[in-house]
């Protein structure tokens, strides 16, 4: 349970379940649930990884796994600001109708809420003034609506935490990668992502110049059996969603033992302890008409350019995933108590 001090905090996300998706969105909302230091008013749900309908249910069902249905979830933004998927969007999607995976991520309708995800993020701030952070692990869709929706909107939010885009620190992850020189979530609607970096709204990126092997934040295969190895109906649905992601993930970069890589979580973990990452204060650019280059966030490192955005630059990948096996470790045993 949150503590008096926890930060409010709500979670935007498109989590997605099943072969080919990367289960890091519903890791992160667990390692939410599981961390006393965050009080999570709601999940709000964006198009991304998956269609909004299917990333609602997701959501939904994770909550159930967790025992959380309490937590509500509002269905968000289907499209980018411009109206139009990316073509590699539409395709994906239509496989994704022919594979859902071995976890049930049928209808959970305790905690749908009928209010359209971009209103329970501006309702949720304007009641909460300079309190709420936003942690936005999916397209920037729901939160650049926000901004353009409500003029009191962005003032009142107390930060915003990402995970997005790549930033050049790391020589061999910190590049694209869904195309060369763009990160998913941000290749995903450009436009949303220019709005919300240029918004004012103090700002965390944690992109993928720390969320890669090299920086450790991976949950191995081992790591992972350790923590399901006790039998319940949290572990099994916990189990299937990371061996599915082990075994077929998005995209191949892990070496060695078979793992997944932690994006999401690690955006979590900087909130829940910020010396987890190290960062760099910068203006960031973000790229929305180039042919080759649509969606790049670039850092603009000349000196005395002032800024409200942090760029991690590094983390100590080990220490977090110790806490992130601690905390799941002590979900699993609260749902099995």
């Amino acid at each position: 349970m949150p503590t008096d001090s926890a930060e409010l905090v709500v979670l935007d996300t498109d989590p997605g379940i099943g072969p080919g998706l990367d289960a890091d969105d519903p890791l992160a909302l667990l390692l939410i649930l599981a961390s006393p230091e965050l009080d999570l008013r709601g999940v709000t749900t964006v198009f991304g990884n998956v269609p909004v309908e299917r990333s609602t249910e997701s959501a939904l069902r994770v909550l159930e796994a967790a025992g959380r249905q309490d937590v509500p979830v509002a269905r968000g933004m289907s499209v980018p600001l411009n109206g139009r998927l990316h073509d590699e969007s539409i395709a994906e999607y239509a496989k994704q109708h022919q594979r859902i995976g071995p976890v049930d991520a049928d209808r959970v309708e305790r905690g749908r809420v009928a209010e359209h995800g971009v209103d329970f993020l501006i309702r949720t701030v304007l009641e909460n003034p300079d309190q709420v952070r936003i942690i936005a692990v999916g397209p920037l869709t729901n939160v650049a609506t926000a901004i353009l929706k409500e003029p009191a909107f962005a003032p009142k939010v107390k930060a915003i935490t990402i995970m997005g885009g790549a930033f050049g620190f790391d020589t061999e992850f910190g590049r694209g990668n869904i195309t060369p020189s763009a990160e998913y979530n941000i290749w995903h609607d450009p436009e949303a992502a220019k709005i919300v970096f240029e918004s004012g709204i103090p700002l965390t990126a944690c992109g993928l110049d720390v969320t890669n092997p090299n920086k450790g934040t991976v949950l191995t295969e081992d790591q992972l059996l350790a923590l399901v190895s006790e039998e319940t109906a949290f572990t099994a649905f916990l189990h299937q969603m990371c061996k599915t992601y082990i075994d077929e993930p998005r995209f191949t970069w892990t070496a060695g033992q078979n793992s997944c890589i932690l994006y999401d979580p690690v955006a979590v973990g900087s909130v829940i302890d910020p010396s987890l990452v190290r960062t760099r204060r910068t203006p960031v650019r973000v790229e929305t008409r180039g042919e080759y280059t649509s969606g790049q966030t670039i850092a603009d490192l000349r000196s005395g350019a002032d800024s409200h955005i942090d760029v991690a630059v590094d983390v100590d990948g080990p220490r977090f995933v110790e806490l992130f096996v601690k905390r799941l470790t002590a979900l699993r045993d609260a749902t099995s108590a």
